[in-house]
């Protein structure tokens, strides 16, 4: 048998909490009364706790579920590994607000290939990912002597964001899916999840919407008038073991929405309080939610903070907030992350665009 130790302010909570982590298989083997600090460097005020000991026994099925939670926890670790290093590049290049100039770069590339970056470094994309994206889209003009684009700006865009960003290629996928939305406060994901579900629904899939934001004043009432509107199922769940079973509840149907409530990426114990709700968790689906208009070193702070779930892809809120939504083709080829869609407004349902190469390749070059 293995032995834990949790610290709770309730034996209530000490249940819920046994039950969610570690099954109805674990027992509670003793509790005791501590008392901690409220300011951990004033010795009071103090304020009682409860500390539990935990038994989970041993079986044969636990090891291989140890396994699989070690090989996720490695894939969580490399991608904040990766994530620390694109951060320190972003940190140690200067911003780039000029363009290339002509004679910068005119002995490898054509006027039209130069033209072509310049209008992706114009909305933010950095120097070095508009010279891949461009390049990717070139071939070489023996006549000019150099890198030229192989068709027309609009074709020769997207096939450089087609070899260099990554899309979830399908949305929902198979089977019954949950989809989790997390980000810090504010980046829209509620509203975002509006416009999810009345999409998922006109495509004709039966769409279940759950919150575990009940903190945030208003956050439950916004939700549930928007699934009273789309006549769709409602849950509000505030602790792990109440999140699975509504998730239980709505498993009859295509895909269940979950909204997060906003914590900041600088919490660690509100984070850690978040991926307790979404452990074990099969078919889940989580999408960190960025707003366009953040700066680009804290969209990267923000998904690694974020990836104590594992991220499936990303989202990108309030394109019309900035001029400068380069920083999402930027963050989403350095992480390598596929994205899902993007909002472009607040208004539900229409201000939200799955993500496409084209999409993507006309907001730049600014067509219609």
């Amino acid at each position: 048998m293995k032995i834990k130790k949790l610290v709770v302010d309730s034996l209530q909570e000490a249940v819920e909490e046994v039950r969610s982590l570690y099954g109805s298989e674990a027992v509670i083997l003793s509790t005791r009364v501590i008392k901690q600090r409220l300011l951990p460097f004033l010795p009071f005020p103090q304020r009682s706790k409860l500390e539990i000991t935990v038994g989970i026994p041993d079986k044969e099925d636990f090891g291989e579920e140890l396994k699989r939670e070690e090989t996720l926890y490695q894939e969580i670790n490399r991608l904040k590994e990766n994530l620390k290093e694109v951060m320190e590049l972003v940190k140690r290049q200067k911003v780039e607000k000029e363009e290339i100039k002509r004679d910068d770069l005119e002995g490898e590339y054509s006027l039209r290939a130069l033209y072509l970056m310049n209008k992706l470094i114009n909305r933010g994309v950095s120097r070095d990912v508009a010279q891949k994206i461009v390049e990717s889209a070139c071939g070489y003009d023996f006549e000019l002597k150099r890198l030229d684009l192989k068709g027309e700006n609009l074709e020769s865009l997207i096939e450089g964001f087609s070899k260099n960003l990554r899309l979830v290629e399908s949305f929902p996928e198979e089977g019954f899916n949950v989809v989790a939305l997390l980000g810090p406060t504010g980046v829209g994901k509620t509203t975002t999840i509006a416009k999810l579900a009345y999409n998922l629904k006109q495509k004709g899939k039966r769409v279940g919407l759950i919150t575990i934001d009940s903190y945030r004043t208003g956050a439950v009432q916004q939700l549930q008038t928007y699934a009273n509107i789309m006549e769709l199922p409602f849950r509000t769940a505030d602790t792990p073991y109440r999140l699975r079973e509504c998730i239980g509840e709505l498993s009859s149907l295509d895909v269940v929405l979950v909204d997060t409530g906003g914590r900041s990426q600088y919490n660690e114990v509100k984070l850690k309080e978040l991926a307790s709700f979404f452990t074990k968790l099969p078919a889940l689906k989580a999408y960190i939610t960025l707003s366009a208009n953040t700066e680009e070193r804290v969209q990267y702070e923000i998904i690694q903070s974020f990836s104590v779930v594992e991220p499936f892809g990303l989202i990108f809120t309030k394109l019309d907030e900035t001029n400068y939504f380069g920083t999402l083709v930027n963050v989403a080829y350095r992480t390598q992350i596929p994205i899902l869609c993007l909002t472009i407004g607040q208004r539900v349902p229409e201000d939200m665009v799955m993500a496409s190469y084209e999409y993507l390749a006309k907001i730049f070059l600014e067509v219609q």
